[in-house]
């Protein structure tokens, strides 16, 4: 009879470790309850914000091409929110419209990778001529408004853009995409 008992309580107790979290639909959208912005509307705004910009460089186009440098995401609010994954998508969708993202922070590993094919140590040779400099930075910070109406706390997070000209320094393009969520009360809401 122990032996049944000790089977029975290693069943139960397999089933229960086993039924953890539950797996969530990455398609139902979701609002957070501090009115942090999501994921899906963080890749949602990126990808409205890139097809714009592909609008633009469609009705201006480019002789040499568009070459874009993409300066990391700046997070001006209280909330963490993951900025990587905004760029990530922004830069995915501007390759979609040919518009391409120059990597400025890597230039110093591709110069030293350069040179090393340069000494000949390698069997193929790389070019430092074919390195692209951009013609355009884009300039991107999510920041915050907290404010109350009616006596509810409301969060508004806009994510900011400007798209600006290299030599020149002239912003050409900017755009704005604002997300306004009610926050949940208590010790779950942002804290002010």
């Amino acid at each position: 009879m122990n032996k049944a008992f000790i089977s029975c309580f290693s069943i139960v107790f397999i089933l229960g470790c086993s039924s953890g979290a539950k797996r969530l639909d990455n398609n139902t959208d979701y609002v957070a309850d501090s009115g942090g912005l999501t994921s899906q509307e963080l890749v949602r705004a990126a990808e409205k914000l890139a097809d714009e910009i592909g609008v633009f460089f469609k009705e201006n186009p480019q002789e040499a091409g568009v070459f874009v440098a993409h300066f990391p995401t700046r997070n001006d609010t209280s909330e963490q929110i993951q900025t990587e994954l905004f760029d990530n998508a922004f830069v995915s969708k501007l390759i979609k419209n040919k518009v391409y993202t120059v990597r400025t922070k890597t230039r110093e590993q591709s110069l030293n990778e350069i040179q090393f094919s340069l000494s000949g140590l390698t069997s193929n040779r790389l070019s430092i001529g074919k390195l692209k400099s951009p013609n355009y930075f884009v300039r991107a910070d999510i920041n915050e408004n907290l404010f109350t109406a009616d006596g509810e706390k409301i969060v508004e997070q806009s994510i900011n853009i400007e798209l600006v000209e290299v030599e020149t320094t002239i912003a050409v393009w900017s755009e704005k995409v604002s997300y306004r969520k009610q926050a949940v009360r208590g010790n779950k809401g942002v804290g002010w």
